[in-house]
């Protein structure tokens, strides 16, 4: 087996010798917050142990899911973008996820199960209702064009589904066809007619890319679009930058908005709970706070 250092993009100042978490993308040292954020939480819990960025390219990610599989220093970790449907397909060969996951298809979490083996998981969606609905409230009966249909936004989609009922709907734009039938309030329409819906939508969930990386400057929806509308709440899951030009544009309109750092922080709780087996609710509590402060 290569040796984990030859197949990491970006230089790591640690042994391999002693326990240790991971956050596996493309380019997660550029500003992933899950390390920041895991290690105020070892801290906290005074363990000797820390998380660490891991940049590898898509020709690499078997060869590091199959070190961290066998190496029993991993205890778990995050996934980042582009390959959180990529490692679903990886570990899906051994049945290796939780029922969560397999409803989404894409795993963020990573985690030892009762036999050490290593499963995955999916924090995005849960994450993402509780931000929600913290700045929100209740979504029963609204109206919500979701943008995108990758792996964060399948996520999403699987925990909001049943939270707009009884007579709300939630419309997916998306580029894709011959998409699953499985959601019971969702609507998936085309980029080239999405604006045909606009007047009944109430909140936006940015799930796409646009807007960060080399997408900063731009947005899924046109300001032209948004001037249409009277109020609306949108929430965009990127949070680098905290306000990307779909926030800037709707705050300038007067609308209510949010970013993903509130997600990021309910997801990096919930995934640093799997890795460390906490069910214990107060203790769950503290880590939350320690990844605050």
């Amino acid at each position: 087996m290569k040796r984990i250092e030859s197949l990491i993009h970006n230089k790591l100042d640690f042994s391999f010798d002693k326990k240790y978490a991971a956050i596996i993308g493309s380019a997660p040292s550029k500003g992933a917050r899950s390390p920041l954020l895991w290690n105020k939480a070892f801290k906290s819990l005074c363990l000797n142990t820390k998380m660490f960025p891991f940049d590898i390219g898509d020709n690499n990610l078997d060869h590091v899911l199959d070190y961290l599989k066998n190496d029993p220093n991993f205890i778990g970790g995050a996934v980042a973008v582009p390959y959180k449907e990529k490692v679903f397909n990886w570990l899906e060969k051994n049945s290796n996820l939780t029922k969560e996951s397999k409803n989404i298809g894409a795993v963020n979490c990573l985690y030892r199960g009762s036999k050490n083996e290593l499963i995955g998981t999916n924090t995005d969606g849960e994450a993402a209702k509780l931000s929600l609905k913290n700045n929100y409230g209740s979504i029963s009966n609204r109206n919500i064009l979701l943008i995108g249909f990758g792996g964060a936004a399948k996520a999403v989609l699987a925990y909001l589904d049943k939270e707009v009922t009884p007579k709300g709907k939630i419309l997916c734009l998306t580029r894709q066809f011959n998409l699953p039938r499985k959601y019971q309030n969702v609507q998936f329409i085309n980029w080239l007619n999405y604006e045909q819906y606009m007047d009944s939508i109430e909140i936006i969930i940015n799930c796409t890319t646009l807007g960060f990386g080399n997408q900063i400057d731009k947005s899924p929806i046109s300001n032209q679009i948004l001037k249409s509308k009277k109020s609306l709440f949108v929430f965009d899951i990127v949070y680098q930058p905290l306000e990307t030009r779909l926030l800037k544009e709707s705050k300038n309109l007067g609308f209510n908005t949010l970013n993903g750092l509130e997600m990021n922080l309910e997801q990096a709780v919930l995934a640093f709970n799997y890795a460390m087996n906490i069910s214990d609710h107060n203790l769950k509590q503290n880590i939350k706070d320690a990844m605050k402060n």
